[in-house]
């Protein structure tokens, strides 16, 4: 069930002045993650039972109103996400260069293009014609991923922390699928945009003629490619797979015979996609289920991320990915109460912008499956 903010009842937590300071290296963070996680706490000995007590002495404050406790809770919590969140978010890379930056730095982006005549053979001793490189700097904006669950602190109160790590998880699976659909929509809209040169395909099902045209042309741009996205899309190659041989019999007389490899057997059965088509990677995107929405047919569940788009990143070469993607500042947390239920809520928030560097979108290639 999707859950609102009302926006006169959130309260930022670090407005709040804790009474006890709480740092990513605070004993508690780390037995707190050890106890939501699962993990065997009898290493810290007589500190477990001291910060179940803490627990729910914070639940107890919480169902009674105390917003500094609410606020001491989440940061505990903040601090036991982010470590996991942020390992994923670094391997946002795969789509081009990410970088994780201070709250007071702005984000400026250096693009180049080349202007003028082109170069060319000229006469003996005649002028020398080059073009020119124009620069281009600006800025790009940021905007807010968020993620958070409710909870009835009467469990917490109990000492009973089985549904923190459902919340943590929720928290990191939102964030990291909302940053994963702002890059791929973002490059997207840019390459599908693009003038005078895109590699783009888009129809109702991939083709075989489509994709590989593509793939030859970003495969231009450095030394392979690399296909990202999501397993209904990547699943189209593999009919692709295999090869046809001649073979001579009966003397003098040829026929073909087709086969597939043993290493492309080997990926169909154990992982359902080719590993590598025509010397490009294919990797899939993790795409789960979005449980609060239904598909436009409503007979299921959507999915986090479009199922229909697939970027293709080229390999090797000198220029790299032209997508970039940025994070400012850490974890942020925000809460406020569910009038309809009277549950409590906590909301985290990133600061995330992403681009296609203007005048490098041929450095890309989008694949589009309008039925997905």
């Amino acid at each position: 069930m999707a859950k609102t903010f009302e926006m006169n009842n959130v309260r930022r937590d670090s407005d709040i002045t804790l009474t006890n300071e709480i740092k990513h290296s605070s004993p508690i963070v780390e037995i707190f993650s050890a106890l939501t996680d699962g993990k065997d706490t009898s290493k810290y000995g007589k500190k477990t039972d001291a910060v179940v007590n803490k627990i729910k002495e914070l639940g107890e404050g919480i169902a009674n109103g105390d917003a500094k406790s609410l606020a001491e809770l989440n940061t505990i919590r903040k601090y036991s996400v982010e470590p996991f969140l942020t390992a994923e978010i670094q391997n946002l890379s795969i789509f081009g260069d990410f970088e994780s930056l201070g709250y007071d730095e702005s984000i400026e982006i250096d693009s180049w293009k080349l202007i003028g005549d082109k170069s060319r053979e000229q006469a003996l001793n005649a002028d020398v014609i080059f073009p020119a490189i124009k620069a281009e700097k600006y800025t790009i904006g940021t905007k807010t991923i968020s993620g958070g669950w409710a909870t009835d602190y009467r469990r917490l109160m109990l000492g009973d922390m089985s549904k923190e790590n459902e919340g943590k998880n929720q928290v990191r699976i939102d964030i990291i699928n909302k940053m994963k659909k702002e890059i791929v929509t973002n490059a997207y809209n840019a390459v599908k945009n693009a003038t005078p040169v895109k590699y783009f395909f888009e129809g109702a099902g991939l083709t075989k003629i489509g994709v590989d045209d593509v793939l030859k042309k970003v495969r231009r741009l450095g030394t392979g490619a690399t296909v990202i996205g999501d397993y209904a899309l990547l699943q189209q190659f593999t009919p692709w797979a295999g090869f046809n041989s001649e073979v001579a019999y009966n003397g003098s007389r040829y026929g073909y015979i087709q086969g597939i490899s043993a290493d492309d057997l080997r990926d169909i059965r154990t992982k359902g996609i080719l590993g590598v088509y025509n010397g490009a990677i294919l990797a899939e995107m993790t795409n789960p289920y979005d449980y609060s929405n239904l598909n436009a047919a409503g007979d299921n569940f959507s999915t986090m991320l479009d199922a229909g788009l697939a970027i293709v990143v080229p390999t090797g070469g000198q220029f790299g990915s032209p997508i970039k993607s940025w994070t400012r500042g850490g974890l942020t947390t925000f809460s406020g109460n569910d009038v309809t239920t009277g549950h409590v809520l906590s909301r985290f928030d990133v600061e995330f912008a992403t681009t296609v560097v203007r005048g490098r979108e041929f450095q890309l290639g989008m694949l589009s499956d309008t039925n997905l």
